[in-house]
């Protein structure tokens, strides 16, 4: 069983690259509309954190359960026709994402409390 996770593991390795591009424009996108929000609300980056959130959380779920199986879960973000490899650990992506979508969360969840 072990390794049939391992190997599922292995094989979703390739995917994970579009969801750390996901969940990184969430995040940006929440910190760049919670600054613009005067104009269109807290509405729309309150959303965008919890997405963000979402994903980090996720990630961070991805590094406990590689640990689990005695893996290191990482992203690599050179290229490796060129043996560069840029190793990532996922507990570092997911903490990018967690972090600033946390703070916009509370943030704008804040600002419409005041509001009403």
């Amino acid at each position: 069983m072990k390794q049939f996770l391992l190997n599922m593991m292995t094989a979703m390795m390739p995917a994970m690259v579009p969801l750390v591009w996901i969940g990184g424009i969430l995040a940006v996108l929440a910190v760049v509309l919670y600054l613009l929000a005067s104009k269109a609300g807290y509405k729309p980056p309150l959303w965008l954190s919890r997405g963000a959130m979402a994903f980090g959380i996720f990630f961070l779920a991805c590094q406990g359960a590689g640990m689990v199986l005695g893996a290191n879960p990482s992203i690599n973000f050179g290229d490796p026709r060129e043996f560069e490899f840029i190793l990532v650990d996922f507990w570092k992506i997911g903490l990018a994402m967690l972090i600033p979508g946390w703070i916009i969360w509370s943030f704008a969840s804040n600002k419409l409390s005041q509001k009403t």
